[in-house]
């Protein structure tokens, strides 16, 4: 078997099973970086596990029809916080209506997939691996771009952990083909405690199928060994500089604040917030979730703005299903389609994305028909936030998906007038071949060439009519003079340029 499924069959056995003295859940994997820095994005991912109701999180304080089908637990439109014309969010929401209004905060509308499975486990499963309904994937969406930034990995044996998730069992959004890419504990100092004192285990194992597997152990092992100190270090060392409120959340938001400020050079954290599964008396319940998150996240947005790093650090929320228009006969809400997401951060366009759900159109099980597929969200936050290119988010999200205007980067999103966008290569300078990508918003005539410092045009890249969407083509530089050359996109009479260094 591979490495994965002997990790996984070895992950059945009983809490009982001690590796050198140590549960065998210490080891998870070998989760560390080699690139030093902290210019490098990052995203905390909040799952809010068991379905949250998006009726009642984001309000349709003038539809009727919302009034008519949850005549007890509907928010009353004077209770809501009105942040547009036909659209209030839960008075909980306290937090969440400060960000809005300070621009900080991207409502998406009406989030879900084609043919929704209102199965916890299969739903979530479909969401932490960008998966159709009806296709199965072992990997994660996170861990296969943490896997694609750090492709010589598990062979190299970087400092720092790729990816933090605060909690006591390792979700599958952080798997990839090279193992798993998290680091899963409840805080700092309880991972160091697990592991401390322990010593690896260097002794060359037996030329066997079984030895393979001890060895691939021994070295996580040892690479657990190296890190825990990091963790621990960098966890004392960071500080709050704001109040968290004393809630499951606030706690787990408050120890990803000091690692970040402590110098952890990790890309992707993960927390969650469970509860969501309201079928039964859900107004106080829900309530009082939605107060925890909104609390929290308020608290972690505040504390990164005063670090200076509220450019570098975005907070993405979702949920594996919203929940029926209608309420039940016991007060409460039954798995539905779906949902709003929610996108924070100082670099976030701020606003709505998304038309709100039309509920005199639903399926043919009575539920609201989604508006934006949610991988669309992750193609957005790995573009704009992440730096992926479209090539990238293809390989990791199985195909190509329209990118939202959820972030202030997304330069035609900002201008809604400009017609098409001409991308900075990458790499830039580069040695032998490059990228050039560019987007239309509408089927354009199209020209891209390249040009030298005279005004030469010395290569034709692409021409003739070309239908909206993006686009890229590789340029091999091997045949071409070291220099600077201008990349020229001409789009129905218009042109854009972008400069272009060539290195040999």
């Amino acid at each position: 078997m591979d490495r994965r499924k002997f990790l996984e069959n070895m992950s059945l056995l009983s809490g009982s099973f001690l590796l050198a003295g140590l549960p065998t859940k210490a080891w998870s994997s070998p989760l560390m970086r080699s690139l030093e820095g902290t210019d490098d994005k990052i995203l905390v991912i909040i799952q809010l596990s068991g379905g949250n109701d998006g009726f009642n999180t984001v309000v349709p304080i003038e539809d009727s029809l919302y009034y008519n089908k949850r005549p007890r637990l509907a928010i009353p439109k004077e209770k809501a916080l009105k942040i547009s014309s036909n659209i209030g969010l839960n008075p909980n929401l306290t937090g969440f209506e400060q960000l809005y209004k300070e621009g900080k905060m991207s409502l998406v509308q009406g989030v879900g997939y084609q043919n929704p499975d209102r199965s916890h486990f299969r739903s979530t499963d479909i969401w932490l691996s960008s998966s159709d309904s009806n296709e199965f994937k072992s990997d994660g969406w996170a861990g296969s771009y943490l896997s694609m930034k750090y492709p010589n990995f598990p062979l190299e044996s970087p400092t720092h952990p790729m990816a933090v998730q605060l909690g006591s069992s390792e979700s599958a959004l952080l798997h990839s083909h090279a193992g798993s890419m998290g680091l899963v504990f409840e805080s700092p100092n309880a991972f160091y405690q697990l592991v401390a004192g322990s010593q690896a285990d260097n002794d060359a194992p037996p030329s066997t199928l079984a030895g393979d597997e001890l060895k691939f152990l021994k070295q996580i092992a040892s690479q657990s060994i190296q890190y825990r100190d990091v963790v621990k270090t960098t966890g004392e060392k960071g500080k709050n500089l704001v109040t968290y409120p004393n809630s499951r959340l606030g706690q787990q938001l408050s120890i990803v604040s000091k690692l970040i400020n402590g110098g952890l050079q990790s890309s992707v954290y993960l927390t969650i917030l469970g509860g969501f599964d309201t079928h039964a008396n859900q107004a106080d319940a829900h309530g009082s979730l939605l107060k925890q998150l909104a609390d929290a996240v308020l608290a972690f947005e505040q504390d990164m703005e005063k670090m200076g790093y509220g450019e570098r650090v975005s907070v993405m929320t979702f949920s594996e299903f919203g929940r029926r228009l209608n309420e039940n006969g016991s007060l409460g809400t039954d798995h539905g389609t779906a949902a709003p997401m929610f996108v924070f951060g100082n670099s976030v366009r701020g606003g709505l994305v998304g038309k709100t759900p039309d509920l005199s159109k639903l399926d043919s099980t009575g539920d609201v028909i989604f508006e934006n597929d949610y991988r669309q969200i992750y193609a957005s936050i790995l573009q704009d936030h992440l730096g992926m290119n479209s090539r990238q988010i293809k390989e990791i999200l199985g195909q190509e998906y329209k990118i939202l205007p959820i972030y202030r980067s997304n330069i035609m999103a900002s201008n809604p007038d400009l017609e098409f966008e001409l991308k900075q290569n990458f790499p830039n300078p580069f040695n032998s071949s490059t990228t050039i990508q560019y987007v239309l918003k509408k089927s354009s005539q199209v020209k891209l060439s390249l040009v030298d410092m005279t005004g030469r045009q010395v290569s034709v890249l692409a021409e003739g009519t070309q239908s909206d969407g993006g686009y890229e083509v590789v340029f091999n530089g091997t045949d071409y003079a070291a220099g600077l050359y201008l990349c020229v996109l001409e789009v129905n009479g218009k042109r854009s340029s972008r400069r272009m260094v060539l290195t040999k």
